[in-house]
């Protein structure tokens, strides 16, 4: 019988330059079942992340290196069918991390009940998942954006910057995207209400956009991309300007010592710029005032929300390519199946 498989992606290959279908390999598994204490959950959506392209080289970002052999780590939105644990009932919902798979066992520890009337239930693990809450907490926590001052946001169609930039224009803030290609440009301004996109693959010169755009310079700089829009964004920076780093896809698909790094280390003295690190992780106290604060902005229709589905389990390799080709706008995620009635 069907449901007694479970297919499971595997990162197969090391990684050098961009991702390939051949870098993973689905098998096939009798389905699992759970021990005492356990459950087994079917996923019904699992994320396609950007950020675990760093991994997957064989070098440790600010998690290990992903060996070879294991499935393909995600965030996961599930539904317990089978329960040996007193906390879950069959039929429940939850978001945990549970991987490229059909099927998966959990002890209960890292997951979170979703409300079975939440629509569509796939926002669990976008904005209200590692995604959203990146540019909530990046932008009104550490940050701290204000009105009136110029936001630049890189990958600004994408899962994280397309709500980092919301966020910024609810608190007032004058919000520059950057994003590749027009049709990305266009979404951004007339669905996400950003005041100015640059299409980076249609300028000569990204630093003379970037001027052009920030007249007086940006006050914050939102980071998803690295590479030469970092420097470029440094280059256009107000005096004590702040520029916080969340991703680096620009440079995920580079061997060591081919990154391009900082140019300008002078202009971090000159303009008393503030440049940081982070992981969204570490700051889980402000998790659950995300999560209301935009639920709240979601139904009074201030913050808008897209997402990418890809169906089937068997295309989550292709959606990840895809990641790094620019194919998607918003949160890039694959629908494996609908929870039973």
């Amino acid at each position: 019988m069907p449901d007694k498989i479970n297919r499971r992606i595997l990162f197969s290959r090391l990684m050098v330059g961009e991702p390939r279908v051949e870098d993973f390999k689905l098998i096939e598994e009798p389905r699992p079942e759970p021990g005492e204490g356990e459950l087994l959950l079917r996923n019904l959506y699992i994320s396609i992340d950007p950020g675990s392209r760093a991994r997957l080289s064989g070098r440790a970002s600010y998690v290990p290196a992903k060996p070879l052999g294991e499935v393909m780590d995600a965030q996961s939105v599930s539904e317990v069918v089978l329960s040996r644990h007193p906390d879950f009932r069959v039929g429940e919902l939850v978001a945990g991390y549970h991987g490229w798979q059909d099927y998966a066992i959990s002890d209960g520890r890292r997951l979170s009940w979703i409300d079975s009337r939440q629509r569509p239930i796939s926002t669990a693990i976008g904005v209200f998942g590692l995604p959203g809450l990146s540019a909530y907490i990046g932008i009104r926590k550490l940050l701290k954006v204000t009105a009136g001052e110029t936001v630049l946001i890189s990958s600004a169609a994408g899962a994280v910057g397309s709500i980092a930039g919301q966020i910024a224009k609810i608190d007032g803030a004058q919000v520059v995207g950057i994003a590749g290609g027009e049709k990305k440009c266009d979404f951004c301004q007339e669905v996400y209400g950003f005041d100015q996109m640059i299409d980076y693959k249609s300028e000569g010169s990204i630093s003379e956009a970037l001027k052009r755009a920030c007249l007086k310079g940006a006050h914050v700089y939102f980071d998803n991309v690295g590479g030469e829009l970092l420097n470029a964004a440094i280059a256009n920076m107000r005096r004590f300007g702040r520029i916080l780093i969340c991703g680096q896809v620009a440079e995920y698909n580079l061997e060591p010592g081919q990154g391009i790094g900082l140019r300008d280390v002078s202009a971090f003295i000159s303009n008393r710029l503030d440049m940081r690190g982070f992981v969204v992780l570490d700051h889980s106290e402000f998790f659950e005032e995300a999560r209301r604060t935009m639920a709240d902005w979601i139904k009074e229709k201030k913050l808008m929300v897209r997402e990418h589905i890809v169906e089937g389990l068997e295309n989550a390799p292709r959606a990840f390519c895809g990641l790094f080709r620019g194919e998607n706008i918003g949160r890039s995620l694959v629908h494996l199946a609908d929870p039973k009635e």
